[in-house]
């Protein structure tokens, strides 16, 4: 096999594996910051809504609802 150079070969891989390795390191930390965001929006978003429920509280009505008013019917199960 001439002009085959293992020096060349493995300098070859080895530039191969840091531009992978770089890649796979740019993932990873994008996809940390990410899920970060995700979880501070989330996080933020359940508080507010805790919050709101705390402030306002529970109403319970004084009477159970009354029946509605329309022509309709419900059938539930298979005939």
């Amino acid at each position: 096999m001439s002009g085959y150079d293992v020096r060349d070969a493995a300098a070859r891989r080895d530039e191969g594996v840091r531009t992978v390795t770089k890649f796979t390191w740019r993932a990873g930390v994008a996809g940390v910051i990410c899920s970060a965001l995700l979880g501070l929006a989330f996080g933020h978003h359940a508080d507010t809504q805790t919050a709101q429920q705390r402030q306002q509280g529970i109403l319970v009505p004084s009477q159970p609802p009354g029946p509605g008013h329309g022509a309709g019917q419900v059938t539930s199960g298979a005939t």
